[in-house]
């Protein structure tokens, strides 16, 4: 089942410019190289133009520890939130921003959730986009996923036999492997990938810095 997860906790964002989310570059980023549980919140987000409370504090978190400043985090919320006013976007949610952020209440420094969190959490209800998907949904609609995302074949029989299995972690990994060939032969590390979202996009971005590194 899912392992525990001892390593980088992403308390401090410590992404360079290149390797951070901004409110700019996260629609660009996002299909290639968030992990299938924050796309999937990302994609509910950008659809139903809201996130209910798991999801806001499941993305949040995350976009928090890939380096999004608490100043893109508000307008970037606010941005998809386009469906209210801002006053109303004011009144009922940017206090959960600034709290995340460690700008109210007992201003603790949150950090993103883990995988263990995540899966071990409540699952999602309808309209809902928080939670595990290699956990949560169902075999039919995982591999309805996963083909819409052109994975190959191959893949998404061994990710679905993993979820099965109830191997979480290895399930996720194997879809970073599939979306990132030959990723440790071009030096990308893949620890933690499948224990933590964060670490997930840290090792994306790495690898496709090396990718433009080598076309460049």
């Amino acid at each position: 089942m899912n392992q525990q997860y001892i390593g980088n906790d992403f308390s401090n964002m410590d992404g360079d410019d290149d390797h951070s989310l901004t409110n700019q570059n996260i629609d660009q980023i996002a299909n290639r190289s968030m992990p299938l549980c924050m796309r999937q919140a990302h994609k509910g987000l950008k659809n139903d133009h809201k996130l209910k409370h798991f999801a806001r504090l499941q993305y949040g978190l995350f976009l928090k520890g890939a380096g999004m400043s608490y100043e893109d985090s508000l307008v970037y919320f606010q941005r998809m939130f386009s469906l209210i006013t801002s006053d109303q976007f004011q009144k009922n949610y940017s206090y959960n921003i600034r709290h995340m952020y460690g700008k109210e209440g007992k201003r603790a420094n949150y950090t993103p959730y883990s995988c263990t969190k995540i899966i071990l959490g409540a699952p999602p209800r309808s309209g809902e986009h928080h939670g595990c998907p290699f956990r949560h949904y169902d075999e039919s609609n995982l591999e309805s996923l996963l083909s819409s995302m052109k994975i190959s074949r191959p893949d998404i029989d061994q990710i679905v036999s993993l979820k099965q299995d109830e191997h979480y972690n290895l399930a996720c990994l194997k879809h970073f492997e599939s979306e990132h060939p030959d990723a440790m032969q071009r030096g990308t590390s893949l620890e933690g990938v499948g224990n933590h979202p964060n670490q997930w996009f840290k090792a994306s971005m790495s690898y496709h810095s090396e990718l433009a590194g080598e076309n460049s």
